[in-house]
């Protein structure tokens, strides 16, 4: 009772004092002629929906997708928080929580200590959801989460590298999420660490992971971006290339929002000229 009293009391206090931060961090891309609703200050204390957490969720889910302006993705984090915070055994409602709040880190790539404590609630509440062989998609948020703060760490958070192996190699089991996301992610950590003995890293295991991405989750452009990634260490340039120009076609503002849209597409371009050296 304790540990979930204390769960409770961290994650409202953790939500908030995020959103209060979030609400000074508006990366929306904005047109003169539109107009923006006022997600950072808007009240969700006021929505009817306010103590029902299947509701809070359903509007979240909808809400929490790669292509929604920022401040979207942060409201959608906040219902989460607030869906997890009513019911603390409904597994679901915190994998939804993880989910969003890693999309809201995964935007805040100048912001490196808002970046990681948005990570650390995604951490938080995949573990509450349960980092085990029951769980592959809690395990998978908890993965891409982790991965984060290990981005922001660096060598100290190299630690972290096993449990994140093992969270990925039980994310397989439902490889359907975020297209193909576990895949990806695992093959990129194949990709990247050392080699054995010192590490997992593995060229072949890479190139077999992220090739089944692509082919099987051919509307991800990160599936060819990395795939791409693999084939250029392997040396072969002229494939490479030709995923990444399928990677650019398929990284268009109207499907995956402005700021991935241009991110993706300016790593591809400096990709591209690896294929012509």
């Amino acid at each position: 009772m304790k540990a979930v009293s204390s769960f409770i009391l961290l994650l409202l206090f953790a939500g908030c004092g995020i959103h209060q931060e979030l609400k000074q961090t508006n990366q929306a891309v904005v047109q003169p002629e539109q107009l923006q609703p006022d997600w950072y200050n808007a009240d969700i204390r006021l929505l009817p929906i306010i103590n029902n957490p299947v509701a809070l969720a359903e509007i979240a889910r909808e809400l929490s997708t790669w292509s929604a302006p920022f401040g979207q993705k942060v409201y959608a984090m906040r219902l989460a928080t607030q869906a997890a915070s009513l019911d603390l055994k409904n597994k679901s409602y915190s994998i939804l929580l993880s989910r969003t709040s890693f999309l809201v880190a995964d935007s805040l790539e100048a912001d490196e200590d808002k970046l990681q404590k948005c990570a650390e609630i995604g951490v938080m509440a995949a573990r509450r959801a349960g980092v085990n062989k029951d769980s592959p998609e809690a395990c998978y948020y908890f993965a891409v989460n982790q991965g984060i703060i290990l981005y922001t760490k660096g060598l100290f958070g190299l630690n972290k590298l096993p449990e994140i192996f093992e969270a990925l190699k039980i994310a397989q089991k439902n490889e359907t999420v975020d297209f193909g996301g576990p895949l990806r992610v695992l093959g990129m950590m194949y990709l990247k660490a050392p080699a054995w003995p010192t590490g997992i890293g593995d060229l072949d295991k890479s190139l077999e992971l992220l090739e089944k991405a692509s082919k099987k989750y051919p509307s991800h452009p990160q599936n060819f971006i990395f795939y791409a990634q693999a084939l250029i260490e392997d040396g072969n340039k002229s494939k490479a290339h030709a995923n990444l120009e399928t990677a650019y076609k398929l990284a268009t503002p109207e499907i995956w929002g402005m700021y991935y849209s241009k991110k993706w597409r300016t790593e591809i371009d400096e990709l591209k000229k690896k294929t012509s050296e």
